[in-house]
């Protein structure tokens, strides 16, 4: 029996027990995938706490005059611009190793529930951008009486 570990862009490490010539194949295309793609984006978390949405998104290396976060209706919209930095000097650099992503990332996300657009916060610390969307008032839905003539 041939075990595969596998690690992912992300850093965990897959354990594959069992052999299989198809599976190997969709391995050898998802890493090609990643490796390729050269997009920059970041992780978020959307959870709701004390009658407010919030969402965390890893955003290392951005800042606060790159980023553009808008809402319209239930829809939040996070655009965000990491620039490659440049060193005097770095003509004559060999890279041996380039991990870091840069580019221009945008992120539009449904919101479960309608919240205050004036009460909206966000926040960028150490690299951790935290928006609050505190929950709008009032009934979401309203029942419509139908009348008859």
């Amino acid at each position: 029996m041939v075990t595969l570990i596998r690690r992912s862009p992300d850093g965990a490490l897959t354990l594959r027990p069992f052999f299989s010539p198809f599976s190997l194949i969709e391995e050898v295309e998802e890493m090609a995938r990643a490796a390729f793609d050269t997009r920059l984006t970041p992780k978020l978390d959307m959870f709701e706490e004390n009658g407010e949405m919030v969402i965390k998104a890893e955003m290392p290396g951005v800042r606060k005059k790159d980023l553009d976060i808008s809402l319209e209706g239930d829809v939040l919209t996070i655009k965000a611009e990491k620039k490659e930095e440049r060193e005097e000097g770095e003509k004559g650099t060999t890279h041996y190793t380039r991990e870091r992503r840069f580019g221009q990332y945008i992120r539009y996300m449904t919101l479960p529930a309608r919240v205050d657009a004036e009460k909206v916060s966000a926040t960028l610390k150490k690299g951790l951008l935290e928006i609050r969307l505190p929950k709008a008032e009032g009934p979401e839905s309203k029942k419509i009486e139908i009348k008859t003539k």
